[in-house]
């Protein structure tokens, strides 16, 4: 039997387990470094199966080690396992017990599956060429997320190579995507303050009015994409907050804005930057106001490695085939696997979830949202097969 042969095998033998795992997950949800009883579930289930574990990395992670009887290098799988704070509409006989929280991003997908490809690489451990490191993290949907945490309690500590997965409805469940290079934006947040001179709005001339002034910066912003970002590249800068006033005929004394600053490459996200602060301090120079300005740095640019994602692509076409692997696209999306790419080669790739007959359509973050759990036999298969094929290349 085959090396596909037998991780297809395996992913079918264990699915319904996987199904289990990801339904129980579902039900109980937990919010950014709350995930206490998944991280018990995580850990207990490993260890079952025999992988050395860690509780307790980055407050609420699970670190796993299952190594091989031949000595090698160590290979890393991602999972996250935050929900987000939703109120769930989908109905299912699992749906959410918790009030307020939804896993609406898949994470409970995401952990089921790094479950289901630690069960079928356990039954795989003589074929192993060095170690698989397991890493079940927290916090992926807030800033500044787990990963930078994992990372400093050594969860990458002698890995050569990492890789992650995220689900995709807008791509069938069990295909799998690739893109090499920048695939997710950074993404920082903007806080500004106009400061003015409160006065009566019947008598603007004595006041100097915020409100005016935040209406030509949110404008003015808007030219950091049309007029400094080169067309064929991408960026995003949305004000998604505006609060200022409390009266129809008072000029308040100032305005605050709150919006979000995307970038696709590190050089760009520098010099947006430095432009957000040159226009708003420009614009408020000239209505004689003042501003506050603070960037909350968020994650970085989520570059995968050419390499790495061409080796992954090609590992899918073998246990797939071509019919089930597609070019995925760019997001402006941020997802902080960014930070482990920063220190190790590896890829981010998509595990379509959408079956439109059975009307599983809904876009992540949304309250309706479910996934088709066939692909989730894909996606353990997918990670198992990946970790065994890159340490035997190592």
């Amino acid at each position: 039997m085959s090396l596909e042969q037998k991780i297809t095998s395996l992913s079918e033998k264990y699915f319904p387990e996987v199904v289990r795992l990801r339904r129980t997950i579902h039900e109980h949800p937990e919010l950014a470094f709350e995930e206490i009883k998944t991280g018990v579930l995580v850990a207990e289930t490993l260890e079952k199966i025999g992988l050395d574990v860690k509780r307790g990395v980055a407050r609420t992670g699970i670190v796993a080690s299952l190594k091989g009887k031949k000595s090698g290098k160590a290979v890393a799988l991602r999972s996250d396992m935050d929900a987000l704070p939703i109120q769930e509409a989908t109905g299912l006989p699992f749906a959410s017990k918790n009030p307020g929280k939804m896993h609406a991003c898949g994470h409970d997908a995401h952990t089921a599956i790094g479950l289901g490809a630690a069960m079928i690489l356990s039954e795989l451990r003589d074929e192993l060429n060095g170690e698989v490191r397991f890493l079940f993290q927290p916090s992926e949907e807030r800033n500044p997320g787990g990963a930078p945490y994992m990372i400093e309690d050594g969860a990458l500590e002698g890995v050569s190579k990492v890789f992650g997965l995220h689900v995709l409805s807008q791509a069938d469940a069990g295909a799998v995507g690739f893109c090499a290079g920048e695939m997710m934006a950074s993404a920082d947040e903007l806080y500004i303050t106009i400061k003015g001179k409160s006065g009566h709005g019947a008598r603007p001339h004595h006041a100097i009015d915020p409100v005016i002034v935040s209406a030509q910066v949110i404008l003015a912003l808007q030219t950091l994409v049309s007029r400094n970002l080169d067309p064929f590249a991408q960026g995003v800068i949305t004000i998604g907050s505006i609060h200022g006033g409390f009266a129809p005929n008072i000029i308040p004394n100032e305005v605050k804005l709150v919006g979000t600053l995307r970038a696709m490459s590190k050089e760009w996200r520098e010099f947006a930057h430095k432009r957000v602060h040159e226009i708003v301090n420009g614009i408020c120079y000239s209505a004689r106001a003042e501003a506050d300005i603070h960037i909350d740095l968020g994650y970085p640019v989520l570059v995968n490695d050419e390499k790495e994602t061409m080796f992954a692509e090609s590992c899918a076409l073998q246990l797939f085939g071509p019919e089930r692997v597609f070019q995925a696209e760019r997001l402006m999306g941020a997802e902080d696997f960014a930070y482990y790419l920063e220190k190790v080669p590896g890829t981010f790739y998509r595990l379509g979830i959408r079956n439109e007959a059975a009307g599983i359509t809904a876009d992540i973050h949304n309250d309706h949202f479910t996934i088709d759990e066939s692909a989730l036999k894909a996606g353990a298969a997918m990670q198992a097969y990946l970790a065994i094929r890159a340490l035997s290349e190592l």
